[in-house]
């Protein structure tokens, strides 16, 4: 019997053997299979484009930090795009420029301890890279405490200031000009002036940034005085005298009743003045538009739009073809009219002041504005000028009696000037020139930065024609961001988005894979 075990227990091993080599010979076999090289082929493709997306992100990465230019803009404002006047302006730098940011990239991009509107530091960390795309301008960031010797070239910044260590500095050649970073930004001030810390708003870096730019590579400083003196208030005549300030011109307040008109000056300004200038005052600048005979000079006056009594002022007006009309300008015409007959769109009817405007097909718009009135045709003309269903309401008018657009009728007129200009020649044939604006809130801040508007367009370019700058008009607004549009803003934001692009992207890729490979090995 025992026999008969082993005998059988013999039997029985050779068959186990055979069964694992079986076993061990069907896994090479599987390998060798269709299947197992149709699985490894998956594998591999899977694997390949894996590596692929990575290097595309990181090769891209590479590209828009080396190019700017190339990245994309997904919001609405297009927040992180140089605005259009900015860019043809630096297409045309024939100087170089160098752009410094006195602190590291890091510390700036995280917004300098800001207490809130960090994302505007990235925002201005982006449009500053814009600029250095171009050709002639270079941005670097310079940290004081590694570099101290850094300071030592410019020596006409305070460097003992609280803001020594915030400053943007933009240099050309031997030139340098010092922009303290909160110029550059907008911020909540009741906020700044009760707690001492910065909630930021906006940014206002590319105006500031080109702002510096033309004040270091303007080959002349022009120089326009605003009088003052005659109940002028600078918050009504502030945003032009921004605006002008932004566009490299040398701006400053001249009281007439104290002080002279600059002689240096090209242009003065007298804006909204609610008394009327004293005899002395009108014949100083009579005097000053004369220029000993040499002339070149162009007074800007803007009326207020309420009744005044300006016997001197008229008697200049009327030396230049002009008058003021004693109303406000109404129009009623659809293709004109905006919300009400106070508000209007013009026609340009100077050529001499619109060659070099860069859009003639944007008009320029007015509200409340006094008809200037040509006088003398051989020396006044229009600069802007509707023909459609206008009229002037003098102000002896009561508003109660102009219920209907029928109670318009019997003061409607054939043609309305909103600007005119009157101009004397030498024998030399140079000019000296009163321009007359009829709507003081054509150049306040919110009407300036409707650049669906020309205003701001108009009035720069009507300076550089006069001053003989050609066509440098640059009109920039403040950037800001919206949190509910695409796009990145804050610190958190790049980690997240580097993140997926780099890391989730792929890893999903990877499971997908996976999933197809071994659903294919199990079939």
């Amino acid at each position: 019997m025992n026999n008969e075990l082993n005998n059988n227990q013999t039997a029985e091993t050779p068959e186990t053997e055979v069964k694992t080599e079986k076993k061990t010979n069907g896994f090479f076999a599987f390998l060798k299979s269709r299947k197992a090289k149709r699985g490894s082929i998956a594998t591999i493709i899977v694997a390949v484009f894996i590596c692929i997306i990575i290097l595309i992100n990181y090769v891209a990465g590479l590209l828009t930090e080396r190019f700017p230019n190339l990245q994309f803009d997904m919001t609405a404002s297009q927040s992180y795009q140089l605005q259009k006047d900015t860019s043809e302006y630096l297409s045309k730098l024939k100087n170089d420029v160098t752009i410094y940011v006195l602190t590291r990239e890091s510390t700036f991009k995280s917004g300098l301890g800001a207490s809130s509107g960090s994302q505007y530091f990235i925002q201005a960390d982006k449009l500053l890279k814009k600029m250095a795309a171009e050709d002639k301008v270079t941005l670097k960031f310079i940290d004081l405490s590694s570099n101290p010797t850094f300071t030592g070239k410019y020596t006409n910044i305070d460097w003992n200031s609280d803001n020594a260590n915030n400053l943007i500095i933009v240099e050309s050649g031997k030139n340098y000009t010092a922009i303290p970073l909160d110029e550059c930004f907008e911020y909540d001030s009741e906020s700044y002036n009760y707690y001492g810390t910065y909630n930021y708003t906006g940014t206002k870096i590319e105006q500031a940034v080109i702002t510096g730019i033309l004040d270091v590579t303007s080959t002349e400083k022009v120089n326009i005085d605003f009088i003052t003196g005659s109940g002028e208030e600078e918050k009504t005549y502030g945003a032009l005298k921004t605006l002008l300030k932004q566009n490299a011109y040398s701006v400053k307040d001249i009281n007439l009743s104290t002080q002279k008109l600059r002689a240096s000056s090209k242009v003065a300004v007298l804006y909204a003045p609610t008394v009327d200038l004293s005899q002395d005052a009108v014949k100083k600048l009579s005097d000053w538009l004369d220029n000993n005979g040499e002339k070149g000079k162009t007074l800007i006056y803007v009326p207020i739009d309420v009744k005044t009594t300006t016997p001197n002022l008229d008697e200049l007006l009327e030396e230049y073809g002009m008058a003021v009309s004693d109303g406000l300008s109404f129009c009623t015409s659809n293709e004109y009219m905006l919300q009400n007959p106070y508000m209007f769109l013009t026609d340009y009817k100077n050529d001499t002041y619109t060659a070099d405007l860069k859009d003639k097909n944007i008009p320029t718009f007015v509200y409340n504005a006094r008809n200037v009135e040509i006088k003398d045709s051989s020396t006044a003309s229009s600069l802007l000028k509707v023909e459609s269903s206008v009229g002037v309401i003098p102000f002896s008018v009561d508003a109660s009696e102009i219920k209907t657009e029928a109670d318009l009728e019997k003061y409607k007129k054939k043609s309305i000037n909103p600007a005119a200009i009157g101009t004397k020649s030498n024998t030399d044939n140079k000019d000296s020139n009163i321009a007359v604006f009829g709507s003081f809130y054509m150049f306040s801040e919110s009407f300036l930065n409707m650049t669906s508007y020309n205003n701001a367009n108009y009035i720069v370019n009507f300076c550089n024609t006069v001053t003989n700058r050609g066509d440098m008009g640059i009109t920039i607004k403040s950037a800001g961001t919206d949190e509910k549009e695409l796009g990145v803003t804050n610190t958190s934001t790049v980690i997240a988005v580097g993140t997926i692009f780099i890391g989730v992207i792929p890893v999903i890729i990877l499971i997908i894979g996976l999933v197809v490979f071994i659903r294919r090995r199990i079939k």
